[in-house]
This record gives structure tokens, sequence and C-alpha cells, in this order.
């Protein structure tokens, strides 16, 4: 963790145990886990050593020392042993040494590294979206929710049965009260709430169909931005596309009344509105807007800033003024916000231009204290590949996000810490039983979400409610 300066003992044993070994902390690992923070109730950080054959591995603590062995490269961590292991030594600093045996010539591998504990547990479910990283090809789509204690998983949507139907672009699950979106023909927002799933059509005559939103605390109220998506492919080898809007403006969903409204101040075409979240008491809605940009030759000149607009919880009405907070400039644009659920913070994905950067590789995740504006551009979380679709637990103490940063083309997700006075853990690849799930995969791990309640429907009940059942309609209120 930043600040912290942690010194580990290595005894004359230990050196005579590393002779004739690589000793570089973390090298030659896979996923790379030296020196992170976890928390308390995160699944087994399984590792592979390449070329290594048996691992000893040594775990020291306060509260004891433990011992784990590997095979043909690989240590994967009993669960039960693990789950002991790191209760009974919560809040405090594993120190780890790894001694890997090298085979077929192979040098080995001996390095010592450090685990840093955290008492503040993480949500235990997340769900992402399994999709091909690129254009050409989105028709297969699945929906997946992780339980992040063990390593089990649950398919909440496979659009292979739904038509092959976009599916789930952006969803956001708050205390049990959950969305997800399902494009084409027989399409809509699947609802879950209160135990019950219901499917709504979100498009009047007024407004149009809902795209990027967040739920309010209570679960009442979605806050969506209504756009005209379309997109562009670039002419340099090096850049892939762009996704961007024609139009957009903002519009809340009363989900107890069913009904949908606007505002002048975030409708109209002088301006452009998208990624709204909702603040931690439900009064402020957060948002991105850019001057109206409609041709492709301009995408490079959008430049979105973040913004805000009062909201009454009482009337379920936006504000009649917009107000910019955070400016972007010329050459920097935000997407993606996220607002802590203490309401201390708001996290943003910060590009140089336009609200699509899964394909900018400069694109990092900025933090922003909401209590007096300073902007912590995160160096010790962010990588080179774009870092984004950002999510946070419901305790605010660690957020998941989508990071290229492995190989710059698949998404996969990362976790970190943040503390109550916005100090940073190193981030950690999410762990998989057999790690080498990420190298045999052809997808990416993209749109990550927190929760700490797990959803209801599987992908089965998902296929049946886009083929079988007709959506409520949400009307518009003046």
């Amino acid at each position: 963790m930043r600040n912290r300066i942690i010194i580990l003992a290595i005894t004359s044993l230990l050196l005579t145990a590393c002779a004739n070994r690589v000793a570089n902390t973390g090298s030659g690992m896979f996923p790379d886990y030296s020196d992170v923070t976890i928390p308390c109730n995160i699944a087994p950080l399984n590792f592979r050593v390449a070329g290594s054959g048996r691992i000893d591995v040594t775990v020291k603590g306060l509260a004891g020392e433990y011992r784990f062995k590997g095979h043909k490269g690989l240590v994967k961590f009993p669960v039960k042993r693990w789950h002991s292991m790191l209760e009974a030594e919560k809040g405090g600093i594993l120190n780890v040494q790894v001694n890997a045996r090298g085979v077929h010539g192979s040098p080995g591998l001996c390095t010592s590294f450090s685990w840093t504990v955290m008492a503040d547990p993480i949500d235990r479910y997340m769900s992402y979206r399994l999709i091909e990283p690129a254009y050409e090809v989105w028709s297969g789509i699945q929906i997946e929710q992780r339980d992040l204690t063990s390593f089990s998983t649950r398919l909440l949507g496979d659009n292979r049965n739904a038509e092959k139907c976009c599916m789930n672009c952006h969803t956001s699950n708050r205390n049990g009260t959950s969305f997800m979106h399902l494009r084409g023909a027989k399409g809509g927002t699947i609802l879950n709430r209160n135990g019950k799933t219901v499917k709504l059509n979100t498009r009047t005559e007024q407004t149009g169909n809902t795209v990027y939103g967040d739920i309010s605390a209570d679960g009442r109220y979605g806050v969506f931005t209504t756009a005209d998506i379309t997109f562009a492919i670039h002419s340099r080898v090096d850049l892939r596309m762009e996704v961007y809007d024609k139009r957009s403006d903002l519009v809340v969903v009363d989900f107890d009344n069913l009904t949908v409204t606007d505002s002048p101040a975030t409708s109209g075409s002088e301006y452009q509105e998208t990624f709204p979240c909702f603040s931690a008491d439900g009064r402020t809605i957060f948002f991105c807007r850019a001057a109206h940009h409609a041709q492709p030759d301009s995408i490079a000149q959008m430049h979105y800033d973040i913004a805000v607009v009062q909201f009454d919880p009482e009337t379920g009405r936006m504000g009649d003024r917009v107000i910019t907070i955070i400016p972007a400039g010329d050459n920097l644009s935000f997407s993606h916000l996220k607002a802590s659920p203490d309401g201390h913070w708001l996290m943003a994905t910060a590009a140089s231009y336009g609200t699509f950067p899964v394909w900018h590789k400069e694109s990092e995740l900025w933090l922003i204290d909401l209590q007096t504006r300073k902007v912590d551009i995160l160096q010790d979380i962010n990588a080179f590949g774009a870092d984004t679709y950002h999510s946070w637990s419901s305790n605010s103490r660690w957020v998941v996000f989508a990071s290229k940063r492995d190989d710059l083309v698949y998404g996969r997700p990362y976790i970190a810490f943040i503390g109550p006075d916005g100090t940073v853990g190193k981030p950690f690849l999410l762990p998989q039983k057999d790690p080498d799930k990420y190298l045999a995969t052809l997808k990416s791990f993209n749109l990550p979400e927190l929760y700490a309640v797990p959803e209801v429907y599987n992908a089965r009940e998902t296929a049946a409610f886009y083929s079988k059942v007709q959506p409520e309609q949400v009307q518009y209120k003046q």
C-alpha cells in the first residue's frame, strides 16, 4: 500500500534455499499477486509459475505459519484452509515465500513478497459480461455471476438463447434492485426488485430507449441516458473504433409508479449528456456532458465535463440548473461515473476524448473527493492499457474495474482497495480456480459489477423474458 514500507527479514537459511534460483519478486508468476492488498473474504489467490514443477509456499503472519504445496507449476490453495488463514490474519500483513523447482533446465523461482489482508470484506457477488474483444463479433454474449468467496459461478444470461440480441450493455445492482437491458425486436429492460422480476418498455413518444444508467440507493429510481448511439472505424492501424452518441438526454424512471420524467436542463440539442449516477443520498445526479457533436469527423473534439443536477426524491424530478464541477478541457474527456455508497468519492474514467474509452490505451481511473473536489489520478492503480468500467463495493472500500494491462486486448477484472482517506492498495486480478482460465478464454470480462445480494434469475429465465413476456409500458409524466 502507498506510504507503507514493509521490511522482510531474510535469514541465511532462506538465502541457501534460494541458491541458483531466480530471486525476483513476482517474476514468473501468473497472476502477479506480489505485494497486493486483499479483502479478508476473497477466494484463494491461486497462481502458476511457468517452467516449474513442485512449489513450496510458506505464509507467515502474526497468528501463525501456514505451509502449502503446488504441483506441476500450479498452486491451488485449499479453500477452507485459505479462509481460516485470512480470518485469523485479517487486519495484518502476511509474508509469503515461494520456492519453485525448475523443470527441463528451467532455473526455477525463489521469491518473497507480502499480502496485506484488510478487515474490510468485499461484496460477495460480482457479475460481468463475457464478450469477444472486437466489434466484428458480438453474437455470443454471456452474463455470469461469480461468488467472490469461492469459484462458483451462475449464468444469468446467454444471448444465444435470445436471438443473439445485444444484452446487458450496462447494468446496475443496488441493494437487491437491478436492471439488465435486452435489445432487439422482443427486448426490454429486465428489472429485478424486491424478489420480483419484470420486463419494462421504457421508451415513450416523448423520450427514447434507456441506455446507460444507475439506481438510487433505496431502489425506487433509475436515472438513464436516452441515446442514439452509432460507431465509426478508425483508419489508423493502432486505433480500433469509436462508439459515440449522435444525441443523448437524461431521464428518470420511477419504478414504484412506472413513470418517466425529463427536464429541460438535461434535454435538447445543445448538449449531450451521458453516464449518469446518483449520489449516495439520492439528491444529486452526476453525469458527463459535452457540446453537441454529431459528425464522425468531430469525435476527437468530443470532451465531456463532469456536471451535476439536483434531484428531488419526493417529486421524482430533476432540477432546472446544471453545474459543471470538473471541466474536461481540450485534451480530456470523462465517462463511466460511479459515486461511492458512503458519499465520499466519485470515480470516473478519463481519456483523451470521446465516451468509449475501452479502446483507448490511455484510459485511466480518477478519484474525486466530493468534500474537497481534490482529484487523485490514482497512479498506484492505473497501468498502461485501458482501465474502465469500475464499480464500488457496498462498503466503499473496494472497487473492481476492467483492465487491458495484461495484453492490451482482453479486459480482465482487477480489484483494488480504497481507504477512507483515499489511500489505495495495489490491484489484483480476480482469482480463478485455475489461473490459466484467463489464458484459455477468448473473451473479455467487461462491465464488472459488485453487489451484496445475489440475482434471483438465471439464463433460462432471461431467455424466457425475452421471447415470451410482453413488456409493461412506462408512462411519460409531465
